[in-house]
């Protein structure tokens, strides 16, 4: 066929019969959008009878007149690149089509803030935003006040914190920046257009927004768990719904053997769908594609596209050429335009009613899931009654299986509770400063904050003067200031010189400690780069002093200000997740993907890419635990490059995640700490271990075995101390001969730029050239900042993807002489802190007046010395293996004992402890066995539509999986509760009493440890049989590799999980154990709470002041609390395992 314009149909259109048609439908649009398979496959569908399909053409469209553009009786157009839309506007007010789409709102479609504005008049959810206008939009003579902060913006006042989302107005343009907050690790994420197969790049450099003279909206990021959804409507009452990856993770665009982009159709809720109808009436768009963003609780609508179709969908093809007929047939019986009664009037799709769920009421007419019955004869034009039938949300469970076993059984959830991976030692320094540079930046920085907050007029609030500094630009002013007053020492300046002796004089201070101090506070401000997850530094007022100001009081006397003297400074480091703790969790998860799931390594990709699995990260708070959780996940979902985005966009963080996997705060605590004393007692009374080893408290064969190792502690702990001064002072040595070193190489440079040549240095030992020309093959756990790599390099793309292909290109690079001579620390230390962290250990384990060592200590001695043992071998410290054996034998039989000494403490503290996860875990169990549907109702999911899914055997299949990620805390108390069941609960352990042997055995809770719950349903069992889901239990000590080992990838290696569930396990069984730890946890606290509360009335009662001790009443004492009558001596108390 020949269009009336002259121009040829597209290729692949469906053919026209002049005759026969009784209307004409024009197609005027841009050539590359009328020739589309999807354009083609949904003009075929249309009744021959009824249109004859006219094609404008590109020549016809741009060069023709529209009086000499073809005739006809419907029109489809819509904006593209190039389109002239005011051009079309003039044809269809001269020719007065039936439109489709309405064409005066594909103008509003062109400007975001537009489209944001339409959304919100017709009350459609959208994320809360600002707008930064330079245009002049809306009449605005000058651009709004925009304050920019390292983790916010604010406009006008209204402040967006980071993570936020970046969005040019213009709506053709795609280039859209999302900033990271420096909590997580800052950079940005920089969206555009799929080029190859990537549609986002992460940039760690750039922290700053664009400004300049461009027009931007600044909205919250929202966490979609790493999910974008696209909604296609056909009319208000039909709307199609497809999920992809969203580019926001990794930026890799999954395609499928035709090159096209990987996306699956997916469930749309209740509300959903009335957004969708919505948004159809509010743009009078028949035909329109949106984009929502799915959190917990609510969907936002982020963008409105316009005229859209769905890709490589025959179904939706067939549905939408029977609306479309409908609607196009049914308006030019009536002679309705589009726009005279869109969206009020449903008359043109009520001749069939189509439904999406038997739930989902219609705002004023049904919202539908599309139609199948019948639909060949309405495309023959014929008519036929379409019955109402229901799209089913699951499959039946009977269907086939592609792995052939689900006739036996099927997964139906992963729970797992994991540890952090390795990280560096945590370390603190608390320094007294009283010098005037840090009393003026304390002020500044306090009458910053009390603005800030609004706190200026409130008398109340101005009292809270402790700070936090966290922001860059307030450390960086911190990091100036100790640079100064170390130049000054090193200078000599009279004044600073003046001032450290009269604080001797006066105070006793020590000016070299002093100077110490400074000189760590410098050191760590640089090094540790200003940013990381939770990275502040503390500021506690300590003494002040009246100062005087102007004026005079009534009585005449001189008005004085109260004023700072002295400060605290508090700076916490380390406790990072190290490269190889990185490695550690990406392993993992690879392990976790081939090992959980059915189908092998491909299973889980193919369950989670067709939104047939429910997957959650939670995490608590800790820097390095939420990293974990990003490197976990990025090896678990195959993907590519920096953590940070994966962390922002996957891991969920909230208050409520962080007490459910955080012990600080716990009610436990105050138990633990008596428990700490106690064994502070036991192992300071005697200087051997009978006591404990022979003792009726239970204790666990680890331990006995542990503290037979150890056989005399005190005298243990007495080597300990010295092989702690040991250390100390070979890093003395170190850095007195690196300081001869540099200047003797000074000298020889001075002598070298005297005498013209060069003269080697006369040194003991010279470095050769090849060494320095060897790789750094002794620095093989490096964590130092990673290099970015040009898009030219050729460095293998798996490499620059790879965590391990990273660290070993990181290994070529050669060190300079004096490195090579006198190395450097692993990451970011230098031998001065390095040499500190074990200077302050030798000082703070004995404490010489009571005779006494500090056991909170040996846990981190034996952490440091595994730190170092790992990561600073080419240090070539020696005593290493003798400390690192004494130190594991010790934090072995002491760590798990915090948690409790004998059974009955284990249970309360580990019930106390966990009972937030527990509920969790429950929760999660009742809901993988399809229980407790009202837990669901308002929380969104993304559910594959078996209904539109192809080339999927098993819609049926779908999986739920929560990982919590947490600390080593939790899962010593988690495995107390579960293999040490109260003589009161009727239900039996769940862990089989080999595998409570096998536990017992267990030295150390490494990092990494997990635990894993997985439920499968058996269907030959009727559903209300208790045996129709299993459950199995497992475990793994994490990476218990030896730390002194030589091989690196060695030290990747995490112990494979033990299964330690009983034979015959079933899911009620579980959960009605778990119940009742809970309610024993929540009687525990109500007793607690009672005996405080009574105590507190005796306190103040008159024979309570009179000086006699007051006991609580028999009746409200507390569970099995005669166990914890201790001394109250609560200075060596301080006990502090790895968290």
């Amino acid at each position: 066929m020949t269009s009336l314009s002259g121009a040829p149909p597209p290729e692949g259109a469906p053919p026209s019969d002049a005759s026969a048609a009784r209307y004409t439908l024009g197609i005027c649009v841009m050539e590359r959008k009328a020739r589309s398979a999807p354009m083609l496959e949904i003009l075929g569908r249309l009744p021959p009878a009824l249109f004859r399909v006219e094609f404008f053409g590109d020549d016809t469209i741009l060069r023709q007149p529209v009086a000499l553009w073809p005739r006809c009786d419907a029109l489809i157009a819509f904006f593209s690149q190039g389109f002239p839309l005011q051009k079309v506007q003039d044809y269809v007010a001269l020719r007065q089509p039936v439109v489709v789409n309405d064409l005066a709102t594909q103008f509003v479609l062109q400007d975001r803030r537009e489209v944001y504005r339409v959304l919100q008049e017709h009350d459609v959810p959208t994320p809360r935003h600002v707008v930064v206008s330079r245009d002049g939009y809306g009449g605005q003579s000058e651009p709004p006040e925009v304050v920019e902060g390292d983790d916010f913006i604010q406009v006008d006042g209204v402040r967006i914190n980071k993570p936020f989302v970046e969005k040019p107005v213009d709506g053709e343009d795609h280039n859209i920046h999302i900033y990271y907050p420096m909590s997580a690790g800052g950079g940005c994420k920089r969206l555009f257009r799929k080029v190859g197969n990537r549609s986002s790049e992460y940039d760690p450099q750039v922290n700053t927004v664009r400004g300049g003279t461009g027009s931007y909206i600044y909205e919250e990021f929202l966490s979609t768990q790493g999910t974008d959804v696209k909604v296609y409507t056909v009319g208000p009452h039909y709307a199609h719904a497809e999920a992809r990856k969203s580019p926001v993770l990794d930026g890799r665009v999954v395609r499928d053997a035709d090159g096209k982009e990987v996306r699956y159709p997916v469930m749309l809720s209740t509300d959903e769908k009335q957004i969708a109808y919505r948004v159809c009436r509010a743009f009078k768009q028949t035909i329109c594609g949106f984009d929502i963003l799915r959190v917990r609780d609510a969907s936002y609508v982020c963008d409105v596209n316009g005229w859209s179709f769905v890709k490589n969908s025959e179904k939706y093809y067939d549905d939408c050429g029977i609306l479309l007929t409908q609607y196009l047939e049914q308006a030019l019986a009536t002679g309705t335009m589009v726009g005279d009664d869109f969206g009020t009037d449903s008359s043109a799709f009520s001749s069939v009613t189509f439904r999406f769920a038997p739930d989902a009421p219609p705002p004023s007419a049904e919202l539908s899931e599309p139609p199948t019955a019948h639909r060949h004869a309405m495309l023959r034009g014929q008519s036929s009654s379409i019955a109402e039938s229901d799209v089913s949300e699951a499959d039946s469970i009977t269907d086939g299986n592609e792995d052939g076993l689900y006739q036996e059984e099927e997964l139906r959830c992963v729970l797992a509770v994991i540890r952090h991976g390795d990280r560096t030692p945590k370390q603190k320094m608390k320094m007294n400063v009283c010098h005037p540079a840090f009393l003026r930046f304390y002020e500044d920085r306090l009458r910053e904050s009390q603005q800030e907050n609004g706190d200026g007029n409130d008398s109340k609030k101005k009292k809270k003067m402790d700070l936090k500094i966290k922001a860059v630009a307030n450390l960086e002013r911190l990091l100036q200031v100790s640079n100064d007053l170390l130049q000054k020492y090193e200078s000599r300046d009279p004044a600073f010189m003046d001032f450290l002796e009269q604080r001797e004089v006066k105070f006793g201070e020590d000016a070299t400690d002093r100077v110490k101090g400074y000189r760590t506070l410098r050191d760590v401000l640089q090094r540790w780069q200003l940013v990381g997850i939770n990275r502040k530094v503390q500021l506690k007022p300590k003494e002040f002093v009246d100062v005087p100001i102007e004026g005079t009081s009534e009585s005449g006397e001189q008005l004085t200000r109260r004023r700072v003297s002295k400060l605290l400074l508090i700076i916490k480091w380390g406790g990072d997740l190290t490269h190889t703790g990185e490695e550690q969790a990406e392993h993992l998860g690879q392990k976790f993907r081939r090992m959980m799931y059915p189908g092998g390594a491909g299973g889980l990709n193919r369950l989670h890419s067709t939104y047939r699995h429910d997957l959650k990260i939670y995490t608590s708070d800790e820097g390095r635990v939420q990293k974990t959780a990003a490197s976990f996940a990025k090896g678990l979902l195959e993907l590519e490059g920096d953590i940070i985005p994966i962390l922002v966009g996957l891991v969920l963080k909230s208050k409520d995640a962080d007490s459910m996997l955080d012990q600080s705060g716990s009610s436990a605590q105050e138990i633990i700490m008596r428990v700490k004393q106690r064994l502070h007692k036991i192992i300071h009374r005697e200087d051997h271990c009978s006591q404990l080893i022979d003792s009726n408290s239970r204790l666990i064969r680890s331990v006995a075995l542990a503290l037979t190792k150890v056989d005399q502690p005190i005298k243990k702990m007495g080597i300990m101390h010295k092989l702690l001064n040991s250390l100390k002072e070979q890093l003395t040595r170190m850095i007195q001969e690196k300081a001869q070193y540099r200047t003797e190489i000074d000298r020889w440079q001075q002598k070298k730029a005297n005498a013209g040549r060069l003269i080697a240095p006369a040194m003991g030992r010279s470095a050769s050239v090849n060494e320095l020309n060897q790789p750094r093959s002794r620095h093989v756990h490096s964590y130092a900042p990673r290099k970015q790599h040009s898009e030219g390099s050729n460095i293998p793309s798996d490499a620059a993807n790879s965590s391990v292909g990273l660290r070993k290109m990181r290994l070529q690079e050669p060190l300079s002489p004096e490195e090579l001579k006198y190395p450097e620390p692993c990451g970011r230390e230098t031998l001065d802190v390095m040499r500190e962290r074990w200077a302050k250990l030798y000082r703070d384990f004995y404490v010489k007046k009571r005779d006494t060592y500090d056991l909170s200590k040996i846990p981190d001695i034996h952490d440091c010395i595994r730190y170092d043992a790992v990561h600073n071998a080419h240090l070539n410290l020696t005593d290493v293996r003798e400390l690192l054996e004494i130190s594991s034998a010790l934090s072995h039989a002491l760590v798990p004992q915090e948690y409790g000494i004998n059974v009955d403490e284990k249970i309360f503290i580990g019930s106390a402890m966990c009972r937030t996860l527990l509920s969790k875990i429950n929760t999660d169990l009742d809901l993988a066995r399809g229980l407790r549907p009202e837990l669901l109702k308002d929380h969104n999911t993304h559910r594959l539509n078996p209904s539109y899914a192809k080339q999927i055997k098993s819609t049926h299949r779908s999986v739920r999986t929560r990982l919590y990620f947490t600390s080593e805390s939790h899962l010593h108390s988690l495995l107390n509760v579960l293999r040490y069941g109260r003589e009161e609960c009727t239900v039996k352990s769940p862990i089989g009493e080999e595998s409570r042997k096998w536990i017992e055995d267990i030295p150390e809770l490494c990092y990494m440890t997990h635990f894993v719950v997985r439920v499968f349903e058996r269907v030959r069992y009727s559903l209300n049989d208790a045996q129709r889901f299993r459950v199995e239990i497992s475990v793994s000590p994490g990476a218990d590799q030896d730390a002194l080992i030589s091989d690196p990838e060695k030290q990747l290696e995490v112990a494979p999980l033990k299964i330690i569930s009983r034979e015959g396990l079933t899911c009620q069984e579980l959960v009605d154990y778990v119940a009742d730890c809970i309610d024993y946890a929540e009687q525990n606290e109500i007793k607690e709470m009672i005996s405080r509360t009574v105590a507190g009335k005796s306190k103040g009662s008159p024979e309570s002041t009179a000086g006699g001790s007051t006991s609580t009443s028999g009746d409200v004492t507390p569970v099995k609390r005669s166990m914890y009558s201790l001394s109250n001596n609560s200075s060596d108390s301080n006990f502090s395992s790895d968290n």
